[in-house]
């Protein structure tokens, strides 16, 4: 039986083919490992990071599987025939979620903000607390979870307000009415006092609600993000200190 025989090369075949799939099961391990390696570096969730390697994997298979196809005699033309249906078929039916999945590929990737950081896009104002691959979570100020769709952070206008690590910190001072005169003017003082709290943008002293003779007053003011728990209580101290009827509380 010489190699000439067509059993013997139907035979070389399957086993090139055999073997070329075995060495993209092995490269797909590495490939996963490799990628999940970076994506956790990029302070990517690790569900994410899982995907994402998970992705890789299957991607090094496939391409494995298709080059070694016409070892086993697949026909080329009616296979992508196939493959191009299934996939125009595929795409049109998931046309909103493929549009966030590549967003959320491009915003992995491009990392125009992080995990951690506090973003405003469309109405919505709150700090990032996971990127997935077809949603964006964030935590708004009064502690809703709000997810927006990939596709609407690529598209929408999105402002960072973590880049320049100041953050906002707020406190509230309930205090009698009648005690509200020279409060406002006290406490951008008081304020002044503190070197670490910012003067851009300005402090904002607002009055929220009078409620039974009881005025509620929204200070918000801007620190550096390391020195926002320190400051925020060093300043509710001092404010303690000059209002010792008022309740002062970090929010």
């Amino acid at each position: 039986m010489s190699f000439n025989d067509p059993v013997i090369q139907i035979l070389l075949s399957i086993i090139r083919g055999l073997a070329v799939l075995a060495v993209a099961l092995i490269l797909a391990r590495f490939v996963k490992r490799w990628t999940i390696r970076v994506a956790s570096r990029g302070r990517v969730s690790i569900h994410t990071a899982a995907l994402l390697g998970n992705l890789a994997r299957v991607a090094v298979v496939a391409v494995g599987i298709i080059t070694v196809l016409p070892s086993f005699g697949v026909d080329w033309p009616g296979l992508l025939t196939v493959l191009g249906a299934a996939g125009l078929a595929l795409s049109l039916s998931m046309q909103d979620l493929l549009k966030n999945v590549v967003a959320g590929i491009y915003i992995l990737v491009e990392q125009p903000f992080r995990i951690g950081d506090r973003i405003s896009v469309k109405d919505v104002t709150g700090v990032v607390q996971g990127i997935e691959l077809r949603t964006t979570i964030l935590t708004t100020e009064e502690g809703l979870q709000v997810v927006v769709p990939n596709s609407v952070v690529l598209n929408e206008i999105v402002t960072n307000r973590s880049v320049s690590n100041i953050q906002r910190q707020i406190i509230h001072v309930r205090t009698p009415k009648a005690g509200l005169a020279d409060m406002s003017e006290q406490i951008s003082e008081a304020l002044k006092e503190h070197t670490d709290v910012a003067a851009t943008p300005s402090p904002v002293i607002a009055l929220e609600r009078v409620i039974d003779g009881t005025a509620r007053l929204r200070v918000e003011f801007w620190v550096p993000g390391p020195k926002k728990v320190a400051t925020a209580s060093q300043v509710a101290e001092s404010l303690q200190a000059r209002f010792p009827d008022a309740n002062i509380t970090v929010a």
